[in-house]
């Protein structure tokens, strides 16, 4: 291994300090590598074997693991099989191989799920560098594990309520005598209820096809008509409910070119989003206008609005902004008329609308 390098050359490439722990069974090797992390700000800790370092990972378990290919015993790639059986799949893990004496080891380890791997002798540049990128990673993916849980768990309480609701209007339905007209107005809730959990979970099927990249879109001349009136169909009621206004502003007899189910599912989030931060008696507009060949649909609500320093995140999957947490939600709804306005080749922004709340515009080109 080459000499540490100086401190300020490595500057570039980040100071965020990691739990390390190093598995090599030359104590001269351990005392290097331990030096050179230490130097850098990270947490360190050793050990000389494989049941030594799975010992340490029960009773800590770090952020990353370097770990040496060949030791007596149980070797590094066995101990990588382990800590991969792990509940959440363990820490990060760093393979040093001497590649010219182990040219399979570089193939095994990656297999078994090894994040990169090292070969000896090892520069100090390298080493630092390594450990940093594979914290970063391992944190970012940490992070997006805990924004899936938390966005499952949002799911379900989202899926809840119209499930009570359903649950509730049957027993209304099976125990009282109902005139027509209050058999029709709780049929019509039920339709509410079920377009409801429809959309959550259309929601989730185009968030998962857009992160696997398998989404597309079938545009084709179609009115603006089509998707406006049943969208307000669907809505209007669900607004009268919460006591907030919902108003259309613009000529149905405008015509876009646009994947009709797939922009009036864009749409929908976007109406949803502006009633849920709407206060009692406030007002959603939805607008359509043409402008240079472009049609833009706009919705804008009379709710807080969206603070300058969140927009530029706030398409983001799973991200929240301040008035998002306080209402709650499995933050998608923003993401997935993003990924919708995209695959039509237009785009969507944010900004602060002529109601004095949030204005969120899909502008689709010609």
């Amino acid at each position: 291994m080459t000499a540490p390098a100086d401190r300020s050359s490595l500057s570039s490439l980040g100071d965020a300090a990691g739990d390390v722990l190093i598995v090599d069974d030359f104590p001269d090797a351990l005392a290097l590598y331990e030096a050179v992390l230490t130097d850098d700000g990270h947490r360190v800790r050793t050990a000389q074997s494989g049941a030594e370092a799975l010992r340490q990972v029960d009773e800590r378990e770090p952020e990353l693991v370097l770990l040496d290919v060949s030791m007596p015993g149980m070797n590094g790639v066995e101990v990588l099989r382990r800590l991969r059986a792990r509940r959440g799949g363990g820490p990060a893990v760093l393979m040093l191989t001497a590649a010219r004496r182990e040219p399979h080891a570089i193939e095994e380890g990656l297999k078994e799920g090894a994040d990169a791997y090292l070969t000896k002798p090892i520069d100090s540049r390298e080493l630092l560098a390594r450990v940093r990128a594979a914290l970063e990673s391992f944190r970012l993916k940490r992070m997006i594990e805990s924004q899936r849980r938390d966005h499952i768990a949002m799911l379900v309480h989202d899926l809840r309520h119209p499930l009570s609701s359903l649950a509730l209007i049957a027993e209304v339905l099976q125990s009282e005598d109902l005139s027509g007209a209050e058999r029709q107005a709780t049929v019509a809730q039920i339709r509410t209820m079920c377009a409801e959990m429809a959309r959550l979970v259309d929601g989730v099927l185009v968030a998962s096809r857009l992160e696997a990249g398998v989404f597309f879109v079938e545009p084709r001349p179609v009115g603006v008509r089509v998707i406006v009136e049943p969208l307000l169909s669907v809505f209007t009621p669900v607004a009268a409910r919460r006591r907030v206004t919902l108003v259309f502003d613009g000529s149905l007899d405008l015509e876009v070119r646009a994947d009709p189910q797939k922009l009036r599912q864009a749409l929908d989030n976007l109406v949803a989003n502006a009633l849920k931060f709407t206060p009692k008696g406030g007002r959603v507009r939805l607008k359509v206008w043409r402008e240079q060949g472009a049609v833009t649909f706009e919705i804008a609500d009379t709710g807080p609005g969206i603070p300058e320093a969140e927009r530029a995140s706030v398409f983001d999957r799973y991200k929240q902004g301040s008035r998002g947490r306080a209402a709650g939600g499995a933050g998608l709804g923003l993401a997935i008329a993003r990924g919708i306005a995209e695959a039509h080749h237009g785009s969507i922004e944010v900004a602060t609308g002529e109601l004095g709340g949030a204005a969120f515009r899909i502008v689709l080109p010609r």
